[in-house]
């Protein structure tokens, strides 16, 4: 058995007067530091859920802007199509809180949304630039843009629905800017498509035509 001197026995006797108020004060340190971290990343992400709300309901807005005030009838000629609604801006200065509290992978996503805003404008320019590009091609140019904008959209929407998951929060107080987006989609793919078939009708009313021509 381990006999210590009187001295030893007073060192650590005054080491441990010390150290456990020490390791005890730490301890309540690194617990309160946590509850912080979780109190403030739940309240940046709640400003953040309706801040993406608010992005996914105004692509949903691009993605139905057909070119036309649909209070009138639509226009016979793809000219007279112009674009009725601005496009969104993701803007994050309006939230508080501290960002480094934040996961990284959150921060890299949130970010990434201005990247593909973008894109977006970088494809639509590409199709604007191209010199064979008029005013009887604003159909094309309109149905591309609906389609960018409501891409997008439903990108955000999955963000906004995983940090609603990570927070538990069920309610979306009846407004589902999700759905509209998921409408337009379907309505965009009919149209492809009509537009898909027209254009092999007319192929092959042609290939008919050549046929009957005579030698």
């Amino acid at each position: 058995m381990l006999v210590l001197s009187p001295a030893m026995q007073g060192f650590l006797g005054g080491a441990a007067a010390v150290g456990v108020p020490l390791f005890f004060n730490l301890a309540k340190e690194v617990i309160f530091d946590r509850r912080k971290i979780r109190a403030e990343r739940a309240y940046i992400s709640v400003q953040l859920i309706f801040l993406l709300d608010k992005f996914v309901s105004e692509c949903a807005e691009v993605s139905w802007d057909r070119g036309f005030d649909e209070i009138y009838q639509e226009p016979d000629s793809p000219e007279y199509l112009k674009i009725q609604v601005e496009p969104p801006v993701f803007d994050m200065s309006t939230v508080k809180g501290e960002y480094k509290y934040l996961e990284p992978t959150l921060i890299y996503r949130l970010q990434s949304i201005d990247i593909e805003l973008l894109k977006i404008k970088q494809k639509i320019r590409e199709m604007t630039d191209d010199p064979n590009f008029g005013p009887e091609f604003m159909d094309r140019y309109i149905l591309l843009r609906r389609e960018l904008y409501a891409d997008i959209g439903l990108n955000v929407a999955l963000l906004s629905e995983s940090l609603r998951d990570k927070l538990k929060i069920d309610a979306d107080h009846g407004w589902k800017p999700k759905e509209r987006l998921l409408r337009s989609k379907g309505h965009i793919a009919r149209i492809k498509s009509k537009a898909a078939f027209s254009k092999m009708l007319r192929k092959a009313e042609r290939k008919m035509k050549s046929k009957q021509q005579p030698f």
